[in-house]
């Protein structure tokens, strides 16, 4: 985001991908969580504006920091929305006017029902100067006159409305982003298109509008996600001293390794979909394969895998991490089960052989000291071992030699 932002988040990090599958997969309980967030946000920050001393206006400013990170450990996408939001409240508040114009000078596109709540037009044409950490601190704490209980219950129905246009529309970008998450799942898989170079691709994901949904036109030469342009930066966050600088190239060098100087590429991103699009198409760059899960249907980047240093797992993983409802489980730990409960039931080995484990674990644990735990495990390996060398068309030999195996440790 272009220059200074409400709240300290320059230590938030994530792995491009992670986050952009968790948003797909939000229910509107999760998003109700958020309106709960956007709800105290809005109330500490008229508690500032409308606050008599400065230690009570610096206390909510300070205050507002962990809310703003809570908003982006909810969900990183929420940035964009959440100053936009605090924006609004803390120049509607100094202005005395409605400042719906901020939504759309973010790029925030919605639908606004009462007329009093328009933009006007002198402020749609104001040029916003860009933030500093110092106008953030003023903006925020500016004295303002003392406003009515009336006035103040206006202000609030404005910002609760605001509030649920900016949760409406991050809730469709929701949407959208599934849409383009599914349409990549159908294809990333596919070995065809995973043999594809980059740029071939990007040509294909475009043609198939997984950038942007709702383009009619599928040529790709007029296609609005290849015409975006990311403000690329290099910065480096550490540097070398006016003197360091005057040595000679050898020492430089060896200054740059023992201090892990680099110049690090960095892109500029002014609104959510930017960041979406970006995410997205490093995605496709690095070849990531997208899966949905045959337990929840909810879609999952793999965990590991041998061909792609950046992709981060197998192609054939059926199962996601998540916690399945209230089982306690993951998607993957019931699929293993599942799978187990299947191959058990296809298999009359698998059935005799978890009949007689049943039967001798039960003799062991109703009879310790005469079956003790040492013998219990001998037996299971030994059971394991028979188990694994017959088939089905075997089960009679194999019931007589696990039968032979149980007698040598268990005999009434």
């Amino acid at each position: 985001m272009i220059g200074e932002f409400f709240g300290a988040t320059y230590d938030f990090e994530y792995n491009i991908g992670d986050k952009l599958y968790e948003f797909a997969i939000m229910g509107y309980e999760d998003f109700d969580k958020l309106k709960e967030m956007y709800t105290q946000l809005i109330e500490l920050v008229c508690t500032a504006k409308e606050a008599d001393t400065m230690d009570e206006k610096l206390d909510c400013f300070f205050k507002m920091f962990q809310i703003v990170k809570t908003c982006l450990e909810f969900s990183p996408y929420t940035h964009f929305y959440t100053q936009v939001l605090i924006d609004i409240i803390v120049k509607t508040y100094n202005s005395k006017v409605f400042r719906t114009d901020l939504l759309f000078k973010s790029q925030i596109g919605v639908f606004i029902e009462n007329p009093k709540y328009y933009a006007k037009e002198f402020y749609e044409e104001l040029e916003e100067n860009p933030y500093t950490i110092e106008l953030i601190l003023h903006e925020f704490t500016d004295n303002i006159e003392k406003i009515s209980a009336k006035k103040h219950k206006e202000y609030m129905k404005y910002f609760e409305t605001i509030r649920d246009l900016l949760i409406e529309n991050l809730m469709e970008k929701k949407r959208d982003l599934k849409n383009r998450l599914e349409l990549i799942s159908k294809y990333s898989n596919n070995s065809i298109v995973r043999n594809l170079s980059t740029e071939e691709r990007l040509y294909l994901y475009e043609a198939k509008r997984v950038f942007d949904i709702h383009y009619l036109n599928t040529n790709p030469a007029h296609a609005i996600f290849l015409d975006t342009k990311f403000k690329t930066k290099y910065v480096c966050d550490k540097g070398l001293s006016l003197q360091e600088r005057r040595l000679a190239v050898e020492d430089i060098v060896k200054l740059i390794k023992e201090k892990h100087l680099a110049v690090e590429e960095v892109y500029e991103l002014e609104n959510t979909e930017e960041q979406i699009r970006f995410e997205l198409f490093k995605v496709i760059q690095n070849n990531f394969t997208i899966n949905k899960c045959e337990n929840c249907g909810r879609l999952f980047i793999p965990s590991n895998t041998s061909n792609n240093p950046n992709q981060k797992g197998r192609n054939d993983q059926k199962y996601c991490n998540n916690l399945y409802l209230d089982t306690g489980k993951t998607c993957k730990e019931i699929g293993a089960f599942n799978k187990r409960k299947e191959k058990v039931a296809n298999s009359s080995i698998l059935q005799e052989y978890n009949r007689e484990y049943k039967r001798m674990h039960g003799l062991h644990y109703n009879n310790t000291k005469k079956f003790k735990e040492k013998q219990f495990k001998e037996w299971s390996k030994k059971a394991r071992n028979l188990r694994d060398n017959y088939t089905n068309e075997q089960i009679e030999e194999f019931k007589i030699e696990l039968k032979k195996l149980s007698d040598l440790y268990w005999q009434k």
